[in-house]
């Protein structure tokens, strides 16, 4: 019992509380909840943390949360039928014109390099799973990078080979290029949200832990822009322009996103500072 109280007690004081203030108060009640009959007198650990809680800054950490998560959430589910709306909302309706999606990102990401570098906290020793999670971003960024190379050097053997290997699960190569690159693209789609949900995990362990997770938070969001970037483009790629190669238009994807993924790593490395 004093373990689960001690327990639930920081994570709602690291939550609601500045972290000096929250340890101050973690270490008073580790103190007090080792006598056991004070702490069967004890209140839930949510009512004991509320009324220290200064609501100012309680309210301004819950903003700065809400324009972090709503930003990797928004655009990560926006590949998906759920997030359809977002979707017309950051694509421009999908009509092949400006997107939103980098300055989106932009934001959720400074926010995040900003508000953890001034209110979080560095621990001692870096949770074996940022490195980890940190890969896995790598890896999705890679792959979307290596997809935009492969169509750059050769797009008709690139769409063949994916029309053949695919037509038993859906769309092949006799479809339109928007839906030509099945694999990769359902890929990019659906990955994203996975990607967002290990973001905005990665918030709240940035919240009650180490800073550093917000690392993570910066390279999911990286990985998700990029790879939706993609899509987007890929979907609204004028191949009856003869001016333009679809293998010019897939080098310039992959300097821009190449250029994104860079913005991203040196964020990400800030972060870990």
């Amino acid at each position: 019992m004093k373990k689960t109280y001690l327990a639930r007690l920081e994570r709602w004081a690291r939550w609601m509380l500045p972290r000096a203030e929250a340890e101050d108060v973690i270490a008073d009640y580790r103190d007090i909840a080792a006598d056991p009959e004070m702490l069967r007198g004890l209140d839930k650990p949510r009512n004991v943390i509320r009324p220290l809680t200064q609501k100012k800054p309680y309210y301004t950490w819950l903003a700065a949360f809400a324009v972090m998560a709503v930003c990797i959430l928004a655009v990560g589910f926006s590949g998906t039928f759920i997030g359809y709306p977002f979707w017309m909302l950051l694509f421009d309706g999908g009509r092949g014109g400006p997107c939103y999606v980098p300055q989106v990102a932009a934001l959720g990401a400074i926010t995040a390099l900003v508000w953890f570098r001034l209110c979080g906290r560095k621990e001692e020793r870096l949770s074996r799973a940022v490195p980890v999670l940190l890969g896995v971003c790598l890896l999705c960024i890679a792959g979307v990078l290596l997809f935009c190379w492969a169509c750059s050097r050769d797009f008709e053997a690139f769409t063949n080979a994916w029309g053949t290997m695919t037509a038993w699960i859906g769309p092949n190569k006799d479809l339109p290029i928007s839906r030509s690159f099945y694999l990769p693209r359902m890929a990019m789609c659906y990955g994203s949200p996975i990607l967002a949900l290990i973001g905005a995990y990665s918030l709240i362990k940035a919240r009650m832990g180490d800073r550093r997770w917000a690392a993570v938070y910066v390279l999911a969001l990286t990985a998700i822009t990029i790879s939706l970037l993609v899509v987007y483009r890929t979907g609204y790629m004028d191949v009856t322009d003869t001016n333009t190669t679809v293998e010019e238009l897939s080098r310039q994807m992959l300097f821009r996103y190449s250029g994104i993924a860079a913005i991203g790593l040196v964020g990400t490395g800030v972060s870990l500072c």
